[in-house]
């Protein structure tokens, strides 16, 4: 980390939307006429832009999220929306029927803004020049939501889907929905290329139409292309328009989620005395929405000379590895992270109400059996390995907690001792050489009964393997 190697791990508090960094630097903006994917004039010439840092969301923002945004202004609601009410099945569909001043309007509510269109290319395309976020290979339906693949319907026919649907899709900075679904709103004037923040274009007075990106479920794969571009005027709204936001500082580190104070049911009503069921109650606190990373820890080792784990090659993690959890981490490494990072390992009481809510369900997202869209379990073979965190957004805990189910066991602070948990029995005391609470299970746990939110694992804090990671609590 250079000069920066005493610098602390900043931390953030991210509610909804999770937000993604975007580091500074040069990336490579429009179509060049050689191009494999043949360009429409308005994306040429291509020419090198220099951005500074900044965050943006990871998903367009949700019908659920405006709503919040419409109950806390009295913003008038999408038009589409039944007598001004959500419709309840869409409410993690991106919001649509919002013009470009209604956008600018969450955006402000919620404290950011709308990205630039050049801010919203080099997060979709990053620094390569790639056609669409994944790369250089076609769309197809496992990607994104375009052109009549998902359902075999006509593109007529369909309408949005639920935002975070196609981890396959995502970019270089994990970004999700940048190709298909819905056009995005974006804060430049349309005006022809070269790119010039300073021309005017970035003027929030401008009465010209704005750029809008990433194209719809209506378009074909020329249309969802990372430099494709269109001008609509600032006052239009439709079904396939919806925008996401962004923010000027970067935000680096852990995105972090809040739970907020009192009693929820801890345990199992199984007859089990190292897991009964009991009410807890516990102050507000605030816990990573995913397990720390490989790029995390790897500021980490370069920041304090740690380490590194033992899969490591050259001191650095796999290829291909980084957004993955980090993994072969004992429980003192991981509690040095945690000081490092200004944070500390939950407790396993945490951890649970983190996972479960109040409501005492069965797994994060309710009390349905698990299944291969809400995590990444039961892949007990020779080829089973970790997924990058956050690919399951439709596994996520009430409090919007990512992955607190299969991926990788999570070491939490606590010594492994019976229920009733009881933190001042000396079962928090961090200088314990008993074993360690391990929760939420991994990609090899053999059965749904290993990813509940009540069950629990131990072990030594030496031991290190290939499925055991860790998340952050402050």
């Amino acid at each position: 980390m250079g000069d920066h190697q005493n610098a602390p791990f900043h931390m953030t508090v991210s509610y909804a939307p999770t937000w993604l960094t975007v580091p500074a630097g040069e990336f490579l903006m429009g179509s060049g006429p050689l191009a494999d994917a043949a360009p429409y004039r308005n994306e040429m010439p291509q020419q090198r832009v220099e951005l500074s840092a900044f965050v943006i969301g990871r998903m367009p923002v949700t019908n659920a999220q405006y709503r919040a945004f419409v109950q806390a202004t009295g913003h008038p609601p999408p038009g589409h929306w039944p007598g001004g009410r959500m419709p309840a099945d869409k409410a993690a569909h991106p919001v649509t029927y919002v013009d470009w001043h209604d956008a600018q309007a969450y955006c402000a509510w919620a404290g950011a803004r709308l990205p630039s269109e050049a801010e919203w290319e080099k997060a979709a395309r990053g620094d390569d020049g790639r056609l669409w976020p994944w790369g250089d290979d076609a769309p197809d339906a496992t990607r994104c939501h375009f052109n009549g693949n998902v359902f075999g319907v006509s593109p007529a026919a369909q309408g949005t889907m639920a935002v975070g649907q196609y981890p396959r899709g995502a970019s270089v900075c994990g970004a999700l929905d940048l190709a298909g679904n819905v056009w995005e709103w974006t804060s430049s004037a349309y005006r022809p290329y070269p790119y010039d923040p300073g021309d005017g274009r970035e003027n929030p007075a401008s009465a010209a139409r704005r750029v809008v990106r990433g194209g719809t479920y209506n378009h074909d794969a020329r249309g969802v292309r990372c430099a494709d571009r269109t001008g609509i005027e600032a006052g239009a709204r439709d079904v396939y328009i919806g925008f996401r936001i962004a923010a000027d500082a970067p935000r680096d580190g852990l995105d972090l989620v809040e739970v907020p104070a009192g009693e929820f049911l801890m345990g199992s009503d199984a007859q089990d005395e190292h897991a009964a069921l009991q009410t807890v109650c516990l102050p507000e606190f605030r816990i990573a929405q995913t397990a720390v990373t490989n790029a995390e820890y790897t500021q980490f080792v370069a920041a304090t000379g740690h380490a590194t784990p033992a899969h490591w090659r050259g001191g650095a993690p796999p290829p291909g590895k980084e957004q993955h959890p980090v993994t072969y981490v004992d429980w003192h490494d991981a509690q040095a992270f945690c000081a490092w990072a200004g944070g500390r390992l939950p407790s396993e009481a945490e951890w649970e109400k983190a996972a479960r809510g109040t409501d005492g369900r069965a797994y994060p997202w309710g009390d349905a059996r698990p299944d291969a869209t809400r995590l990444n379990f039961r892949r007990g073979t020779k080829r089973a390995a970790t997924m990058p965190v956050g690919q399951y957004p439709a596994g996520a805990s009430p409090y919007s907690a990512l992955d607190m189910a299969g991926n990788v066991w999570e070491w939490v602070n606590s010594v492994y001792r019976p229920y009733p948990y009881d933190a001042g029995d000396g079962r928090e005391d961090p200088a314990s050489p008993e074993q360690r609470v391990l929760r939420g299970g991994s990609f090899a746990s053999r059965s749904a009964r290993y990813v509940r939110c009540d069950a629990r694992s131990l072990s030594y804090p030496a031991r290190r393997r290939e499925h055991i990671g860790f998340r952050v609590a402050i």
